[in-house]
């Protein structure tokens, strides 16, 4: 058939316009949700992903932009880690010895002897017998471990209190004891998985998540038995009950993806477990396992992991954070520029946050804390008119689990919005 040339004319003005268009819709960048984000600090950041997108301003192709989030607290709503070794306790699935588990903890730390005052100057040598002794009873009973007992039958137990309480306790303790700190307390946390594979680790975390997402969102206080004898005594330790996704985050990732900007995860947890929480196809999260920094454990010939720490490898907190991203993307990737965004909400992020000169933007999730992150969240409350903040901070409900639009935080048990620490 021959067309008239003004139908021809037609067809070919459709034609190209429906070339034009379905090339500009492969070079449309996906724009961010509003969600419950602030107004203000989802102006900032989707004009982030636009910025850096498919036809951005400031895009260089060729170059495979990047950005940091830690985990736990920021990613997602409380702590993946403590989550797992609560979950781990509670189901005693442990595949230390009594020899290797007693192993793990020394009378002296870094020269010293005895928890902070706050921990009721408890000397470690007391708390770590007592640890011992009840790990040496529930080995010997529990028919999981060396014994013939029922889980049930041993949860019941004095000892098996007195363990979990003094393990959430001495963890704390450690972290919160100069000399000792956090920079001990999390990686020798992560010892206690030892004698796992990995894949049993990631099989353990699946199912602590899966029991954390659908429990309550809580505070508890737990006492050791008191009739039970010690060298340390009755001692408190308090922990939070339940994690949540963040939906926020959750887009946030994958819009930077689907805008050819990758996302990395920079977490003082073990690596195996926040792999699992963040993998695509699990909760919601779609982050490549390769693309996770964390800690690590040394790892046996047979696949079995040690208790002991990683060789050559950084304990990602605080200036380790900065030190594993330049390991794994600046040299091991050849990505020699800073990431365009980092997102924390602890002092444990605060040098991810502030030492990269060529970041554009630090998410901060309040969780109204002060010391460093406090001083980065004053910051940012500062910088509320500027047109170009550093800093932007996020609010949340830590009582239903949910983001809120503002900056100011309802902390877990309170019910009032929360701007800054006093």
């Amino acid at each position: 058939m021959i067309w008239p040339s003004s139908l021809r004319s037609l067809a070919l003005t459709a034609c190209l316009f429906a070339a034009c268009q379905g090339a500009s819709q492969i070079r449309q960048p996906r724009a961010l949700d509003r969600l419950n984000w602030s107004e203000r600090n989802h102006g900032f950041l989707n004009q982030l992903t636009l910025d850096y997108g498919p036809g951005g301003p400031y895009r260089v192709e060729g170059r495979r932009d990047y950005i940091v989030l830690d985990w736990d607290s920021t990613t997602a709503q409380f702590d993946v880690q403590e989550a797992t070794t609560r979950y781990q306790a509670v189901h005693l699935r442990y595949k230390l010895t009594k020899d290797q588990f007693r192993a793990l903890l020394l009378d002296s730390i870094n020269g010293v002897p005895r928890l902070s005052e706050a921990y009721g100057s408890i000397p470690l040598a007391d708390i770590h017998a007592d640890l011992a002794s009840d790990y040496a009873f529930l080995y010997d009973h529990y028919a999981g471990l060396g014994g013939t007992w029922t889980l049930e039958a041993v949860l019941a137990t004095p000892q098996w209190l007195d363990f979990s309480v003094k393990l959430g306790f001495l963890y704390e303790g450690y972290a919160g004891t100069p000399g000792i700190g956090a920079e001990y307390a999390f990686p020798w946390v992560t010892y206690l998985l030892a004698g796992h594979t990995t894949s049993e680790v990631k099989a353990l975390a699946n199912e602590a998540i899966s029991h954390e997402l659908g429990a309550e969102l809580a505070n508890r206080v737990v006492s050791s038995p008191a009739g039970l004898p010690s060298r340390a005594g009755v001692v408190e330790a308090s922990f939070h009950t339940g994690l949540r996704v963040i939906p926020e985050m959750q887009d946030l990732i994958a819009t930077f993806q689907a805008n050819g900007v990758d996302v990395f995860i920079v977490s003082a947890s073990m690596k195996a477990i926040v792999e699992v929480f963040g993998a695509p196809g699990n909760f919601g999260y779609s982050i490549p396992p390769e693309n996770v920094i964390a800690m690590e454990l040394a790892v046996g010939p047979d696949g079995i992991l040690l208790p002991r720490y990683k060789p050559g490898w950084v304990k990602t907190y605080r200036q380790g954070k900065v030190e594993g991203i330049r390991q794994v993307i600046q040299t091991g990737l050849g990505r020699n520029w800073d990431p365009l965004l980092g997102a924390g909400d602890t002092d444990g992020d605060y040098e991810m946050l502030t030492g990269f000169p060529g970041m554009k933007l630090s998410l901060l999730w309040n969780r109204v804390k002060g010391g460093d992150i406090g001083k980065l969240c004053r910051q940012a409350v500062d910088e509320q008119a500027s047109t170009e903040p550093r800093y932007i901070l996020q609010g949340r409900d830590e009582n239903a689990g949910v983001t809120i639009p503002n900056s100011a935080t309802i902390l877990l048990g309170k019910t009032v919005p929360q701007l800054l620490a006093n």
